[in-house]
Formats: structure tokens, C-alpha cells, sequence
């Protein structure tokens, strides 16, 4: 009898080792699933409620401002490529219907314009149209080029020309006092503006079409500094006034800055047009919008629209270059987030009132084209979930479960009461912890739930509240939690020990689990 009781006995206490385990890791793996299941949650999350998720594209450039047009229910997307030029053709759900290339030597940084056919560009300083494979040399010396819908501005030296393609002829508009730094143009537009002046005194003029002629209006002067700028200048036409924008830069002590200054004025009152900083609010969290670039104007609806790239938050715990909206609500103008994609975006573009395009940063040199859509079946779409999606949720959940540990640290103080007490009695009363009396495995587990209360309140931060499941952050959720997790990790180890479990295994077991369950619960969404 003695020999078969001893096996007996081993293998009693090999499964309550085995419960032991598969008992907490179960609830644990439960607990990472619910955390990857939350980050899903919010990888799919729309930007707002207007606009879809990110969209990938095939298109790729460099970095340099690509065109869009919409023939029919098609987008055609034409970008900058190092050897030459890209169309990719999109559907009106934005899936990828064509691709092509050609090969043209476009300067790396020089513009280009096209309508569909004939693509106009610079090379070396020629100005060269390019249609159905054959390439034409328009003209000599060209620096600048600005693209509209319909024709094409130019500049050599302090001159502008147009070249209309409709009947293949370029037309001086525009005699400067000097040389040319900007050339821009609209592409709802057949006016530009042009900017004059690299060194000390800076002029813009917005150069006015109408019914073919050209009408030279100066809109701003400046004098400029070693550390500072006005650049990027944009317009918009409405039915009665001309919308501008430009941006400032400023370099002092190594900071760089950047500031977007807007006006408006009838066109026939340009001479008193009157520019203000430009404040772009976050319309959802209220906070205001620093060093916007890539700047695009548009009218919506006879009101103005600006499109442009700022770093802001994509998530509680992730930042990017994103595309923001902005419309003007009285002084303010309120911006809302339409990307969803992380590095960083530039050159955001309206295709039509539903569809915007930009460029984001796979590397250094490589871009590709992103879209996003208000079309309620690619917003519904766009939602689905993707294996990217998963690996990014799975790959937050890693790295917050890493973090979680630094944020768990104040466990250390949970376990203070507990051990001072169990130390008092050892050299007091080692009597009734030799007798393992129950109260005193009671009192031990009373003092570290209630220490644990009041100690992680510091966790639930605004963080917490901001990326946590609403299951987790309901009114009172801060006491509550921990009690539901403490009253858990206490049927655990009541089915996990046997008899053999001493006064400080029971304890210490029941410290061990409820701390690696809040870790999961509470942790992974602090930081």
C-alpha cells in the first residue's frame, strides 16, 4: 500500500500544478485576444464620419505634386516617376482599372501638366509636349511651369507665357521686374499667379484670365530676411471674389516654422485685399493645428476649402503626417482628419467634391498614392478587415503588453501592506501562521485588494478612457475593474491550489495572478 500511495500522491499534485498554470494563461491568452480585437477595432476606425479609410493605390512617384482628373466615372492619377510618367486609371469605387508608363526626361523636380493626351514637361531647360509617343520642343530657357485643366502657364526669366494646346500657341501675359521664384495655377482655373522676387523684395501677382486676355493684379509685398519667406501660393475662384493662400517660413535658433496666411476680396477690389493667420482647429478634439504645409484651396458649395498636411494624432498612442479638411467657421477654420495612413502625406489633391488623392512616404524617394472617398459603399467597404489590419493590431498588442509592465510598476506598492502585516505576525504571533489560520490568509489578500485600489487610480488616465473598450470605462469602471478582476484571480486560485498549498503559497499566487491579469485589463491601454 505505501508503494502505490506514493505515485498517487505525485500525480495529485502534478495536475493541481497543471491547473495552476492553465487556469491563469488561459484567461491571460483571452484577455491578449480581447486586446487584439480592440486594436482592430481601431485600425478599421473611419478618420470621421464622413469620410472612408485610407485607400491604397498601385500609383507610385517621387516626390512631386502628381495630377488628377476625372473623365467620365474614371480617375485618372498621373505621377512623377524618376524616368518618366505614370497614369493609373481607377473605377468609381477607386479599384485600379489600367496602369501605364511612359518614359519621358523630366527635370526630377520640375512640374508637368497633361489633359488626358498630350503631356507637357521640362527638360533641361526645353519645353517639350509629348503626344501619342512623339515629343515637340515648344520653347528654350523654361524655368517654371503651372498646370490648369485646359492650358499651361511658363516663365523664362521675368517673363510668363500660356500655351493654349487648342490651337498650339504661346501667349506673353506677363512682364516682370525681375526673375520668377513661383509659378502657380488652379486646375478649376485658366488664371495664375505668379511670384517675383528671391532675394529681398517679394511680390505676388494673381494674373487674371478673361475671355482669353490676361489682367496683372499685385496681391502682397514683403520684405524678406536671411531666415524667413512667403511661398506656395494657391487661389480659388468663386462666382464674385478670389480666395489666396501662402505660407510663411520662419528658421530662428534652429526652429523652423510655418504659418498659413489667408484673403479674400471681390475681383475688382484686389488692391485692398487683406490677409490673416490662418488658425486650423481640430474639429473634434479642439485643438489647434501647428505647422501645416502642402496646402491646396478649393470651393465647395460657393464656400472655400483647404487641403493640407500637418502631423497630428491618427490614435491615442500613434502620431502622423496626415490630410486634414479645413472649412472657415467664422475666423476659425475647422479641420478634420481624412487619412488614415501613417508616416507621412504631401500633396493632397481634390479630384471631384467626394474623392481626394495624396502621396504618402514608403522611403526617403518613394511615394504612393493613397485615396480617400465620401461615397457611402467605399466608406463601408473600406472597413473591412485586412491582413495588415491584423498585423498591426497583433503587433500593438505586443509592444503594449511590453510597455504595460512599466506601467504596472506601482504593483510593487500593492504588495506592501500585505508583506508588513504577514511580517509583523511572523516575529508577533508566528503561532497563527504556523497554524495557518484562515483569517490571516484573509486579512493578507483584504490588505492588497484594498491597497491595489486606491494605488491604480493613476492608471486610468486619460489615455485609458480615450483607447480603452467601452466595457472597460463606464462611470465608476476605475473601482469596479479592479474588484471584478480581484474577485476572478480569487476563484482562480481556489481552483487552482490543493492541500499542499501553504498560507504564503495561497497568498502569493493570488498577488501573482491578479497582478498578470490587470496587466492585460488595465495595463495595455495606459501608455
Amino acid at each position: 500500500m505505501n508503494i502505490d500511495s506514493k505515485p498517487k500522491k505525485k500525480k495529485n499534485k502534478n495536475r493541481s500544478n497543471y491547473r495552476a498554470l492553465l487556469i491563469p494563461f488561459t484567461i491571460v491568452f483571452l484577455l491578449i485576444g480581447l486586446v487584439v480585437w480592440n486594436n482592430i477595432l481601431q485600425e478599421t476606425k473611419l478618420p470621421n464620419q464622413d469620410w472612408s479609410r485610407s485607400i491604397s493605390t498601385s500609383a507610385e512617384s517621387i516626390s512631386s505634386e502628381p495630377i488628377a482628373l476625372k473623365k467620365g466615372d474614371q480617375y485618372q492619377i498621373y505621377t512623377h516617376l524618376k524616368d518618366g510618367i505614370k497614369q493609373t486609371t481607377l473605377d468609381e469605387k477607386l479599384n485600379v482599372v489600367s496602369e501605364k508608363e511612359e518614359k519621358l526626361s523630366l527635370d526630377e523636380r520640375g512640374n508637368f501638366w497633361t489633359d488626358g493626351k498630350k503631356i507637357a514637361f521640362i527638360s533641361g531647360g526645353e519645353l517639350i509636349i509629348s503626344e501619342g509617343g512623339k515629343q515637340t520642343a515648344l520653347d528654350k530657357d523654361v524655368e517654371l511651369l503651372a498646370d490648369t485643366k485646359n492650358r499651361f502657364a511658363y516663365s523664362k526669366g521675368n517673363k510668363v507665357f500660356v500655351y493654349d494646346p487648342k490651337n498650339g500657341k504661346s501667349q506673353l501675359i506677363f512682364t516682370a521686374k525681375e526673375k520668377l521664384s513661383e509659378l502657380s495655377g488652379h486646375p478649376d482655373s485658366n488664371s495664375f499667379i505668379a511670384t517675383v522676387g528671391e532675394k529681398v523684395e517679394m511680390e505676388a501677382f494673381y494674373l487674371q484670365e478673361k475671355e482669353g486676355q490676361y489682367k496683372a493684379q499685385s496681391i502682397i509685398q514683403y520684405s524678406k530676411t536671411p531666415t524667413d519667406k512667403v511661398y506656395n501660393f494657391r487661389f480659388a475662384e468663386a462666382e464674385n471674389e478670389v480666395h489666396f493662400l501662402y505660407t510663411f517660413y520662419s528658421s530662428k535658433q534652429g526652429t523652423k516654422t510655418f504659418k498659413t496666411y489667408y484673403g479674400a476680396a471681390p475681383y475688382d477690389s484686389l488692391a485692398a485685399i487683406k490677409f490673416d493667420s490662418v488658425r486650423f482647429k481640430e474639429s473634434d478634439l479642439g485643438y489647434e493645428i501647428e505647422n501645416s504645409s502642402y496646402q491646396q484651396l478649393s470651393i465647395e458649395k460657393g464656400e472655400p476649402v483647404i487641403l493640407f498636411a500637418a502631423t497630428g494624432p491618427i490614435s491615442a498612442k500613434k502620431e502622423a503626417g496626415n490630410i486634414y479638411k479645413a472649412t472657415l467657421n467664422k475666423r476659425d477654420w475647422e479641420a478634420s482628419r481624412i487619412s488614415t495612413t501613417s508616416d507621412f502625406s504631401v500633396y493632397p489633391l481634390h479630384v471631384d467634391d467626394q474623392t481626394v488623392v495624396w502621396l504618402k512616404a514608403e522611403s526617403v524617394s518613394e511615394y504612393k498614392v493613397y485615396a480617400a472617398s465620401q461615397n457611402p459603399e467605399i466608406k463601408k467597404a473600406s472597413q473591412a478587415i485586412g491582413k495588415q489590419d491584423i498585423y498591426n493590431a497583433t503587433f500593438d498588442a505586443f509592444t503594449a503588453s511590453i510597455v504595460s509592465f512599466i506601467a504596472m510598476t506601482n504593483a510593487f506598492i500593492w504588495v506592501v501592506p500585505p508583506i508588513l502585516f504577514l511580517g509583523i505576525l511572523y516575529f508577533v504571533r508566528i503561532d497563527v501562521i504556523e497554524q495557518e489560520k484562515p483569517w490571516v490568509k484573509w486579512v493578507s489578500i483584504a490588505l492588497f485588494i484594498v491597497t491595489q485600489l486606491f494605488v491604480i487610480q493613476s492608471l486610468f488616465n486619460n489615455t485609458f478612457y480615450t483607447i480603452a473598450p467601452k466595457y472597460l470605462t463606464f462611470s465608476g469602471s476605475s473601482l469596479i475593474v479592479p474588484i471584478i478582476v480581484s474577485v476572478v484571480a480569487l476563484y482562480v486560485m481556489q481552483a487552482a491550489k490543493d492541500k499542499d498549498w501553504g498560507l504564503f503559497a495561497q497568498v502569493s499566487y493570488f498577488i501573482g495572478v491578479t497582478v498578470l491579469f490587470q496587466l492585460f485589463v488595465v495595463g495595455t491601454y495606459v501608455f
